[in-house]
């Protein structure tokens, strides 16, 4: 694609038309930052913070065009109102920076674990152009929680003439340098799912003649977690046609995907677009990993909701689904039957237990479709696509076996609706004294969260969370080799 100033011109006179357009920054390249997507705290007007001067923003306004005689009035007269309120206190829950101080929801408090959608930009960009939400964490924190950095998503940057929005200001390419535009990157994807190839065709950003080609894929915190912790490095997802025009990307696991392509042409220009791809699971689902996945065994374990509290394991009979009776090959009284309906094979035939499947014919609920026994950099899954409404499930990690020795730091992420809710053992809250294997008998218990989904008309869009701390405790993991009840 490309246009030139007289059509870029036209371009912005229509869009006067429907909205105001405002000057941009000049230069190349997006900032991005990475998801999760929850509100789990009431929004409340938070204290006031040191921590940061509120007399002036981290948001600057762009510089003014510097006379480009082409190009001088590539610009748009009123932008998208920034709604920066400096000089007070952040909005707690919204997350926002709303005193455009760098930070989102500083002194605002939380519940450990928690997930909260968030922007890092001025409040009045978000959702505009090519910025995309992020994803914070709640950090405990001794006598008050209280949320960590906003990662991941797209925030406002320069505009890179790519046919985007990417100072989020209302206009696409408002800048002198983009009198000719040949790129046309995306601005948003649509969802895909879980063991589904979701391929995206490079060609139709850039048309011109390339050289080479290169994609890159950026997933959640258990691949975060996996980066540093697998040897060789592996990730939860494969790709296919990294350096082709196509590329071709399998998830394993729910959540949000950043994914960013390079394209050299022939005349050594480079070309990049980034995007979000938001990988999207039904129910409610429960992923477990490690930063020791190749020398352990440690077994993620769901209990249904309103039943005895005997145990976790066979003696639970089918009110607990984990390895043992849950998977597609899985026969017998203690296979979990707790009267929910089944899912089509779409949702689980293209897991590794895929065949197992397909040879039943549905996909049951509960069922564990990735089970993890020493392997390198792969996550254990729970999925319960049809939960009930306001039962309350209950979430354990069992420590069964440990051929290397020593303490493992398992991670827990629960996501609800597609989205996730709530991520348990992430750095710098890792989980401590889970060092002891030996399976059902003795092997380390880590009771993690409490679950209860809200269900609406047969579709999970939301769940309440309850982490579970030692007993007579307000704080802290609740990690025992004793008590064997639920």
């Amino acid at each position: 694609m490309q246009r030139t100033s007289f059509s870029r011109l036209a371009t912005c006179a229509f869009i006067l038309v429907m909205a105001a357009c405002g000057p941009g920054g000049s230069g190349q390249g997006d900032d991005i930052v990475d998801d999760g997507d929850a509100r789990i705290d009431a929004p409340t007007i938070d204290a006031p913070t040191d921590a940061v001067d509120d007399a002036t923003t981290a948001y600057p306004d762009a510089m003014p065009f510097d006379g480009n005689p082409q190009c001088d009035d590539w610009m748009c007269t009123t932008p998208v109102p920034d709604n920066c309120a400096i000089g007070t206190s952040d909005v707690c829950g919204d997350g926002l920076d709303n005193n455009c101080n760098g930070q989102v929801d500083e002194g605002c408090t939380c519940t450990a674990g928690a997930v909260q959608q968030c922007f890092q930009g001025p409040p009045g960009r978000r959702n505009q152009g090519a910025c995309v939400d992020g994803m914070m964490t709640c950090i405990e924190g001794g006598e008050f929680d209280y949320w960590g950095p906003c990662n991941g998503g797209i925030r406002p940057g320069a505009e890179a003439c790519d046919s985007v929005d990417n100072n989020c200001n209302g206009c696409a390419d408002d800048d002198p340098a983009c009198c000719v535009v040949n790129l046309e990157c995306p601005t948003s994807m649509p969802d895909g799912d879980p063991f589904t190839p979701y391929v995206i065709n490079g060609s139709t950003f850039y048309s011109g003649t390339v050289t080479s080609w290169q994609w890159t894929v950026t997933g959640g915190p258990c691949d975060q977690l996996f980066l540093t912790t697998t040897n060789p490095v592996r990730q939860s997802f494969t790709l296919a046609g990294q350096n082709t025009s196509t590329l071709t990307f399998t998830p394993t696991l729910s959540g949000d995907y950043t994914i960013t392509v390079r394209i050299t042409a022939t005349d050594g220009t480079v070309y990049t677009c980034t995007f979000i791809v938001h990988i999207r699971g039904p129910g409610f689902r429960v992923e477990m990993c490690s930063d020791r996945s190749a020398t352990t065994d440690i077994d993620l374990h769901v209990h249904r909701p309103e039943t005895d509290a005997s145990g976790w394991f066979f003696g639970a009979g089918p009110n607990t689904c984990y390895y043992g009776n849950c998977k597609g090959s899985a026969t017998g009284a203690n296979v979990p039957n707790w009267g929910y309906a089944n899912s089509p094979l779409t949702e689980c035939q293209g897991g590794p237990e895929g065949m197992s499947w397909v040879t039943l014919g549905y996909c049951r609920n509960p069922r564990l479709d990735i089970d993890s026994i020493n392997r390198n950099g792969v996550p254990e899954n729970i999925n319960i696509d049809r939960p009930q409404n306001a039962k309350t499930y209950r979430v354990m990690v069992n420590f069964y076996g440990n051929s290397g020795g020593g303490a493992a730091h398992p991670l827990i992420n629960i996501y609800c609706g597609g989205y996730l809710r709530a991520t348990y053992g992430q750095a710098p809250d890792i989980v401590t004294g889970f060092d002891q294997s030996g399976g059902d008998s003795s092997g380390d218990m880590w009771r993690v969260v409490d679950v209860t989904p809200t269900v609406v008309a047969g579709v999970t869009t939301d769940c309440t969370l309850t982490p579970l701390h030692p007993p007579g405790q307000m704080s802290g993991y609740w990690v025992d080799t004793a008590l064997r009840g639920y």
